[in-house]
């Protein structure tokens, strides 16, 4: 099996080679699949990550809702997340690593939303997940709660990520490649 390092290089490398527009529609496939979902429909609180630019794409799924639905996006406190409301794109400010995040607002705890759409470096059929190395995910969802959807591309999609006692994995994970979305997990 291969180390979540060279996995984490695999993504990278092959995230620079893929076109923009590529993504950009691969993504949409993915929130179109996320906004299938039964549990996404009945939803009042959604937490959705505002993506950087190797990740899924999420400002428009963000923006399209949140006028209809509670969206939540993760700020940074020290090493743990915690969930926002999100207002917009102009209640956004610049935090560490580069991420967006609302810069004010109400709050919510984990175990009060709905459904929370995740972002990661890998992901498999299990619902193992990469992330970039820090745990901040891995902290945020070790609580239990709302059901955990994990979002990626099909290059960073694999058979097994490698999995340590502290990784938290998802329920479901949707997977795009250049035609189709796939859901794994949805009789989790």
């Amino acid at each position: 099996m291969e180390s979540k390092t060279s996995l984490r290089a695999a993504v990278r490398s092959e995230s620079a080679r893929r076109d923009a527009r590529s993504l950009a529609e691969m993504s949409e496939r993915i929130a179109a699949a996320v906004e299938g979902m039964d549990e996404f429909v009945r939803a009042r609180d959604v937490a959705l990550y505002w993506s950087l630019p190797d990740e899924v794409r999420t400002h428009a799924l963000a923006e399209r809702w949140y006028g209809r639905k509670r969206i939540w996006l993760p700020v940074m406190r020290g090493e743990e997340l915690s969930l926002r409301r999100f207002t917009g794109r102009d209640g956004l400010r610049e935090a560490r690593f580069g991420i967006l995040e609302p810069s004010s607002g109400e709050e919510i705890r984990i175990g009060a939303v709905d459904l929370i759409v995740v972002p990661g470096m890998g992901f498999d059929a299990q619902g193992n997940r990469l992330g970039r190395g820090k745990g901040f995910y891995d902290r945020l969802l070790a609580s239990e709660g709302p059901l955990k959807v994990g979002v990626c591309f099909d290059f960073q999609f694999f058979e097994r990520i490698p999995v340590e006692p502290h990784d938290r994995p998802v329920d479901r994970v949707v997977c795009s490649t250049a035609d189709r979305a796939v859901v794994f997990g949805e009789g989790r």
